[in-house]
C-alpha cells in the first residue's frame, strides 16, 4: 500500500471511531460523513484503476514476450517461410526492446516468469545484435608501400533517372572503381551527359528494367569479366589488374527484395546460391545490395567463408542505409554490404546518399600490400 493510500486508510480509520463514540454527526446532511463517503468511494476507485492497470501492462506484457518467443523459434531455427518473418527477423534490434520494458514490468510488479522470459530474451538480443554494433574502429592506417583502392557502391533505385548528384560524388572524390545496381537506360544516359565516367576505360554494364541493371567501372584493367545469374538475378565478377602485378577479384551481388509474389523463396534461393558462387573460390572484396541484415543467417553464412563486414570492421554497424528520404521514417535496415577478405586491409568507410534513391551509398578505400 503507497503512503497515500495509508492516510486515506488512516482518516477514515480515525472518522469511524469518532463517529462510534458519538463525535461526528450522523446525519444524512453530515459534512463529515460526505467525507467519509467521498474518500471511501475515491479509495475504491484507485484501486480498482491500480488493478485495471497491473492486469493490463501484465498481460500485455505476456503478450509481446509470446510474439517474440515465436520470432526468436524461426531466429533460432534458422527458417524464414514468409516475409513478415523475414522483416521481424532483420529489424531484430529494435523489436527486441521491447524485452527490456517487459522485463521491467516483470520486476515492478514482481511476477518473476514474466521477468525471467523477458530477460532470457534481453540475452539473446545481445548476442545477436553487440557484435554488429561493435563501437570500436578497426581502420588500418596506409603503410608506404601498400596499393590504395577506393570504391564508391550504391543502389541508384530502379525508379532514379537522374544520377547527377551521384556524378557530382564521383566528381568529388574520384573512385578508382565505382559499382551500380538497379541501372536503368535512363539512369545511365543522365550519368553519361555529365562525362564524369570518361576516366574509367573500363567498364561492364548489364542494362534492363527493374532492379536487374547492373554496372561496374574501373580505372583499371577488368580481366576476366564476366555475367552470372543468381536465380535469374544478374550479378557481375572481374579480377582488377592493379600495379605491382597485384590482382583484385571483386563481386558486384544483388537479389530481389524478399516480398512480392513468390517470396521470400527466390530471395532465399538467390542468397544460397551467392554464397556458393563465392565459395568456389577465394573472393577478397564483394559489394552489393544483398537485401539482408547481419541477423539473418544466409548473410552470416558468407560471413563464415572468411569475410569481414567493412561496416563492423570500421566501428559503424548502426549506421543504416535503408530507406533514405522516407519521411517520417528513419533508416532502420542495413542491408548494402561491402564484405572483405582478411588479405584486405580496410582503411576508411563512409555512408552517405544518393538523391532519388531509397538507399545511401558506400565509399570505402582498402589496401592490399605492395610487397
Amino acid at each position: 500500500m503507497t503512503r497515500g493510500e495509508l492516510k486515506v486508510e488512516h482518516l477514515l480509520t480515525s472518522m469511524w471511531r469518532a463517529r462510534a463514540r458519538g463525535d461526528l454527526s450522523v446525519g444524512r446532511r453530515s459534512p463529515a460523513r460526505v467525507i467519509c463517503i467521498r474518500l471511501e468511494q475515491v479509495q475504491g476507485l484507485a484501486r480498482f484503476v491500480a488493478r485495471s492497470l497491473r492486469r493490463l501492462l501484465v498481460g500485455s506484457s505476456w503478450g509481446v514476450v509470446a510474439a517474440l518467443a515465436v520470432v526468436t523459434s524461426f531466429h533460432l531455427a534458422r527458417t524464414e517461410p514468409w516475409t513478415l518473418v523475414v522483416g521481424l527477423i532483420a529489424v531484430t534490434p529494435w523489436i527486441y526492446m521491447l524485452a527490456w520494458v517487459t522485463c521491467s514490468i516483470g520486476l515492478f510488479f514482481r511476477r518473476r516468469v514474466l521477468a525471467s522470459t523477458s530477460a532470457v530474451l534481453v540475452l539473446l538480443q545481445l548476442w545477436w545484435v553487440v557484435p554488429d554494433f561493435d563501437p570500436i574502429a578497426h581502420l588500418v592506417s596506409p603503410v608506404p608501400g601498400d596499393i590504395r583502392v577506393t570504391i564508391l557502391d550504391a543502389n541508384v533505385s530502379q525508379s532514379n533517372r537522374n544520377l547527377s548528384q551521384l556524378a557530382a560524388e564521383i566528381r568529388r572524390d574520384r573512385p578508382q572503381v565505382v559499382t551500380l545496381e538497379e541501372v536503368k537506360p535512363a539512369s545511365l544516359q543522365s550519368l553519361a551527359l555529365t562525362h564524369v565516367m570518361d576516366r574509367y576505360r573500363f567498364n561492364m554494364v548489364t542494362l534492363a528494367f527493374g532492379s536487374d541493371g547492373m554496372a561496374m567501372w574501373s580505372v583499371f584493367p577488368l580481366e576476366g569479366a564476366s555475367e552470372w545469374r543468381a536465380v535469374g538475378h544478374p550479378e557481375l565478377r572481374a579480377w582488377l589488374e592493379l600495379p605491382g602485378h597485384q590482382r583484385l577479384r571483386i563481386d558486384v551481388v544483388h537479389t530481389n527484395a524478399p516480398y512480392g509474389p513468390g517470396q521470400p523463396a527466390l530471395w532465399i534461393s538467390q542468397m544460397v546460391v551467392i554464397k556458393q558462387e563465392l565459395a568456389r573460390e577465394p573472393r577478397p572484396l564483394v559489394v552489393g545490395d544483398l537485401n539482408a541484415t547481419w541477423y539473418d543467417w544466409h548473410f552470416q553464412a558468407l560471413l563464415h567463408l572468411g569475410l569481414r563486414d567493412a561496416a563492423v570492421v570500421a566501428g559503424q554497424g548502426w549506421r543504416m542505409t535503408w530507406p533514405r528520404d522516407q519521411q517520417p521514417v528513419v533508416p532502420y535496415l542495413r542491408i548494402d554490404h561491402v564484405l572483405l577478405s582478411p588479405a584486405i586491409a580496410l582503411n576508411s568507410y563512409h555512408v552517405s546518399g544518393v538523391k532519388g534513391s531509397d538507399h545511401d551509398s558506400l565509399r570505402v578505400t582498402i589496401a592490399l600490400g605492395g610487397h
